[in-house]
């Protein structure tokens, strides 16, 4: 019995949030007033017309009363219901997003753009579900019920109509819906699929920059955005076809009445004031039906992102297999990766006490990091036993880390609340100066030095486990000095410290040490310098772009350009669909007036003909402005993403903030939906709403001038009034919600990339905390947004409400004096109560203004920038550059630096000076210099994207300024130190190195391996090439990643190679052998190498050592 109560719960809970039957109560409590107020101006409609008609002052006046009390209810169950929906759907979102982000911490299958896109982008999609369909839902469950009742008190054949006729919605929406649901599907899985491509892309942006295949990836985003557009068109077509189904059998339905009510008034059967009443009611029955139909794609959309999350929250999960029992000990521990032959890691033992320093020692590839993988809890063993690890006091220095805060001292922050801790540990690790800084935005030491920082944190915090990987990595010689004294400070504490290291300095800190396979030796870092201290430099992740109308106005032009023709088709469509819509409320209640005049027959079938073309008209251009509207801005948002692809990629290297995944997965994905889901609803309501006022007013002018004052009046309320009503109440919450949505995204994204970091490190509730809290963030702006949309929305209803009745004393006279037939009446009071949908839709269009502004300007900031960005810039225009391009460069055979300065777009001051130096193919230059001296900008120059502030540099003797980004980018490539491996194989991660064009034979990939020694691991996979590397090449070692991404580099065609510390992770043996490998490979190349390590220097190359802002020379 608990078992299916827990059960119903459950379901409960997922149809209706988290207040399960108390937002379906509250729902229908609102639906039912709402029925009534609908009742109550259905009855003032047919009293006063009826009154003026039969000159019945008393009947009239009480008619304006009740429609004003019919107005003012209605009204308030419009703003209630939209401020009580969105806190179900906000109390939903919040709790599914918190229990999605709980099981990404505690590991998870899902993918990080899949898990990021469900968690964000689709739960949002469950307010259309909570704010538009769940209340159609419990709507029609409750107003047809009471109108039918008040419809069939008065004149049972019209009840019997619409008895017979409303039984067949659920049945086409029930045949209907299921082809729906399984198109849905298809297109949130597209959806998935296109975030984890754009993930991909964002995280190994600097690798596609350095290999030239930014272009490229471009034809591949469009392909796959444009799948994505076929898929969830197909949806559309289908979930519009049920609402054009639900559009027809209403329509169709309400015309029967009428024309049934009509003929009866002609045989004197039933009285006008009973047919006004069914006139009025029965569109009423089917407007639920008819909003289900209109949001059931959108409804889908967010109900399958909740079945695909709850199918991740839901899944098994892994078996915790460190036992606390103990002292800390390892016993035939075994680890095996899936497709290789034999285990990384055979039956390892060994022990550790607290106070002493255990060295884990071995080659490249021989297991280490995946020893401190499983004993951090982020791999799992295939044999063997862990025991002695308290799962909640350990501390884990991944070799890859990854960070989630804004700042380096908030990311800090989540590892420990002391914050004099916190300031000893960035004063003993030199981070003091970046604590303020972005950690996106730092270099691969200090992020190095900042995982330190974290781990020594979570040991003041009574952390008794210490995991380091490669702490020393990428540091010079004084940052690994400061991190050698920080684990030398914690022999004799009750800590137990595991290391892996190839740097000698570590090793010599080892009390004792474990084999974990054959020694490959330790290297020493050059002689001792002091880092250079530099200003930290402002990285935005995007250019400032200006928010004013006529910018805004021309990036909205720009966005719907691909599409302009279709766009502006729909928009006539929507004023079409409008006006349809009107004239057949008017033509509705022109036909039953004038039929209680019993009129022959042949006079009103023109009107019957007339309710029939206009009802079925509507349903159709409704129908066809839907399709429109989403083939043209889906249509836009490709190119869009597109745009946003190039821009990213023309600015990657002058800026690491935008070279990170969850800042590119907003860009790309949640930026490009929001604008793509608000020009719709800023765009065509304000078109549609005037087109359908002044044709409005034009009818009523030619009908009774007299009246058009009224009317002018109620529009004034409704396209004036209300919407700044709603602006005020607003105070931008809707630009705020875009912002604090962005943030979600980005954090969410962020949060998956480290989930490992967090779970290991047992901060994961307090990520969970942050999480929460930029949610509850959202969610008062959202409540406050909805309560200014339902303000605005109560107005508007108010006012058509009051100008309809308002309509009755200025009819009255002109009836009595015989110039207005009595036919006029009826539809003079039907407009205004035709308007409230055209004019509440422009309320929420003025509303979201500032969003689209903003989400507009977002996306300018980095579409802007492609020129700018995107060349080496300078003082030679891009016409010279392309001018130059008539004269081909030509196989590169020399590079010269002249008195060479660069200077960051965000900095004042330059980054290096005078730095000269010459080399010829075949020569390497060596650049050396301490953190900070400005190595990582010497190679983005060399790259392309920073301009010479100060001197020059050259290829064959031409200035880099004069030539184009394409020739740059065939002429140089680059490896950086924390090359991406993209989650793909061995395979699709080599082939980037080539165009698509010029794809290497399977004979040379499996050379180049060899070349750089995976020889022996190539041989060892059961699927050679085609065997996967992981997310962020997680199937491999950390030095088999290097190995993998210099082989990659070595395929391309580029004469100048820039290589970024390529032997980092790597032992001395397998560094000394890959240096030598390289410079055979190389030998006809002109190579630039950044490295911290003396035994990688020959006598005959090119130094160039930077440090000094004065003078930088070659040696």
């Amino acid at each position: 019995m608990e078992g299916m109560r827990a059960k119903l719960h459950e379901r409960l809970a997922a149809g209706f949030g988290p207040g399960g039957v108390h937002t379906l109560f509250g729902l229908g409590l609102l639906s039912s007033l709402k029925g009534l107020a609908l009742v109550l101006m259905a009855e003032a409609v047919a009293r006063g017309v009826v009154g003026v008609i039969e000159a019945d002052a008393a009947a009239w006046q009480f008619a304006i009363v009740l429609g004003i009390a019919a107005g003012l209810l209605r009204a308030a169950t419009a703003w209630a219901t939209e401020s009580f929906a969105t806190r179900a759907a906000l109390g939903a979102k919040e709790s599914l997003r918190h229990e999605l982000a709980e099981r990404v911490l505690t590991g998870s299958d899902a993918r990080s753009g899949a898990s990021t896109a469900i968690a964000t982008v689709g739960l949002d999609e469950l307010d259309n579900y909570f704010r538009v369909v769940l209340p159609a839902i419990v709507t029609t469950a409750t107003v047809p019920l009471l109108i039918g009742a008040r419809i069939l008190s008065v004149d049972w054949v019209s009840a019997l109509i619409i008895v017979l006729t409303v039984p067949l919605v659920p049945v086409f929406m029930i045949l209907v819906g299921g082809h729906t649901r399984e198109r849905a599907e298809a297109a949130s899985a597209s959806l998935e699929r296109l975030s984890d491509h754009l993930v991909e892309l964002a995280r190994g942006l600097p690798v596609l920059v350095g290999l030239g295949r930014v272009a490229e990836q471009s034809k591949a985003l469009r392909s796959i955005s444009a799948e994505n557009r076929t898929k969830t068109m197909e949806t559309l077509r289908t979930a519009f076809l049920s609402a054009l189904v639900l559009e027809l059998i209403a329509t169709i339905s309400v015309a029967v009445v009428a024309v049934f009510v009509g003929v009866r008034l002609v045989d004197d059967q039933l009285s006008l004031t009973v047919g006004l009443i069914a006139l009025v009611l029965a569109p009423e029955c089917f407007a639920p039906f008819r909003e289900l139909g209109a949001a059931f794609h959108s409804s889908e959309n967010g109900l399958t992102a909740l079945r695909r999350a709850r199918a991740i929250i839901d899944a098994p999960r892994a078996r915790e297999h460190r036992q606390s029992a103990g002292g800390f000990r390892v016993i035939d521990l075994t680890i095996s990766y899936e497709g290789r032959g034999r285990p990384a890691v055979d039956k390892l033992n060994f022990r550790a006490t607290p106070g002493t320093i255990t060295a884990l020692d071995g080659p490249s590839g021989s297991g280490k990091s995946s020893v401190l993988e499983v004993l951090a809890g982020n791999r799992e063993p295939s044999g063997g036993s862990v025991w002695g690890i308290d799962v909640s006091r350990v501390a884990w220095v991944p070799q890859h880390p990854h960070t989630v805060a804004d700042t380096v001292i908030d990311e800090l922050r989540l590892y420990s609340s002391d914050e004099k801790a916190i300031k000893s540990v960035l004063l003993d690790l030199g981070l003091t100066a970046v604590a303020e800084a972005d950690p996106r935005q730092v270099s691969p030491g200090e992020l190095r030095r900042i995982a330190v920082a974290r781990g020594l944190l979570r040991v003041e915090a009574g952390a008794t486990l210490l995991l380091l990987d490669e702490p020393t990595a990428h540091l010079d010689p004084a940052s690994a000095a400061r991190v050698e004294a920080a684990i030398a400070d914690l022999r004799g504490r009750p800590v137990t410290v595991l290391v892996a290291s190839h740097e000698s300095g570590i090793a010599a800190l080892a009390d004792q040490v474990v084999a974990v396979g054959a020694s490959g030796g330790t290297r020493a870092v050059e002689a001792r310098v002091d880092p250079l201290t530099v200003d930290g430099d402002v990285d935005v992740d995007a250019l400032d772009a200006p928010r004013t109308t006529r910018a805004t106005l021309a990036s909205l032009l720009e966005f719907v350009r691909p599409s302009l023709g279709t766009l502006v088709g729909a928009i006539a469509l929507g004023v079409g669909a409008s006006l349809f819509a009107i004239s057949l409320t008017a033509i509705s209640g022109w036909l039953i007036v004038r039929a209680s005049e019993h009129p022959p027959i042949m006079f009103l079938l023109v009107a019957i003909v007339g309710v029939r073309f206009f009802g079925i008209g509507r349903a159709a251009l409704r129908y066809a402005e839907r399709l429109a509207t989403h083939r043209a801005v889906l249509g836009s948002v490709i190119e869009l993403r597109v745009a946003l692809w190039n821009g990213l990629g023309a600015r990657a290297l002058g800026s690491r903030a935008l070279a990170n995944g969850g800042v590119a997965l907003d860009y790309l994905v949640a930026a490009s939906d929001r604008v793509r889901d608000l020009v719709p609803r800023v765009v065509l309501p304000p078109a549609v709403a005037l087109g359908t006022s002044l044709a409005a007013l034009i009818a009523v002018g030619m009908l009774h001038a007299p009246a058009v004052p009224v009317l002018l009046a109620g529009l004034a309320v409704g396209l004036i009034a209300a919407p700044i009503i709603a602006v005020i109440v607003d105070r931008s919450a809707a630009n705020g919600i875009a912002e604090v949505q962005s943030r979600v995204v980005r954090a969410f994204a962020a949060m998956t990339g480290a989930a490992s970091d967090l779970r290991a490190n047992g901060v994961g509730e307090r990520m969970l905390a942050r999480l929460d809290h930029i949610d509850a963030e959202a969610g008062a702006l959202s409540r406050r947004s909805a309560r200014a949309l339902g303000i605005g929305n109560a107005v508007v209803v108010l006012a058509c409400s009051v100008t309809a009745v308002a309509m009755l004393p200025i009819a009255a006279p002109a009836v009595v004096a015989g110039t207005l037939p009595i036919g006029i009446v009826a539809v003079l009071v039907l407009i205004p109560i035709g308007l409230v949908d055209s004019l509440i839709a422009f309320v929420d269009s003025v509303q979201q203004w500032p969003a689209l502004s903003a989400a507009l300007a977002k996306v300018r900031g980095v579409t802007a920038g492609v020129e700018r960005a995107g060349s080496a810039g300078g003082a030679v225009s891009r016409d010279a550059a392309a001018a130059s391009a008539d004269q081909p460069l030509g196989d590169v055979t020399v590079l010269e630096l002249r008195e060479l300065g660069i200077r960051w777009p965000s900095s004042p001051t330059l980054a290096f000076s005078s730095a000269t130096a010459r080399v010829e193919r075949g020569e390497w230059l060596v650049v050396e210099g301490p953190s900070g001296a400005g190595k990582s900008t010497l190679l983005a120059a060399l790259l392309g994207y920073l301009p010479a502030a100060a001197g020059s540099w050259r290829l064959n003797g031409v200035d880099a300024r004069e030539l184009l980004p394409e020739q740059l980018r065939a002429a140089v490539t680059w490896c950086p130190q924390e090359s991406h491996l993209f989650d793909s194989t061995i395979r699709a991660n080599l082939l980037l190195g080539r165009a698509h064009d010029d794809q290497p034979t399977e004979q040379e990939l499996v050379a180049v391996l060899r070349q750089v020694g995976l020889g022996p691991l190539f041989d060892s996979l059961d699927r050679g090439l085609d065997t996967r590397v992981g997310s962020a090449g997680e199937s491999l070692s950390g030095g088999e990643r290097q190995r993998l991404a210099v082989a990659r580099t070595l395929l391309t065609r580029a004469d100048v190679v820039l290589l970024d510390e390529p032997t980092a992770h790597l032992d001395a043996a397998s560094a000394e052998q890959l240096i030598t490998d390289l410079r055979t490979a190389l030998a006809d190349k002109i190579v630039v190498l950044v490295s911290h390590h003396d035994d990688e220097r020959r006598d005959d190359d090119v130094s160039l050592r930077l440090g000094a802002r004065e003078q930088v020379a070659a040696v």
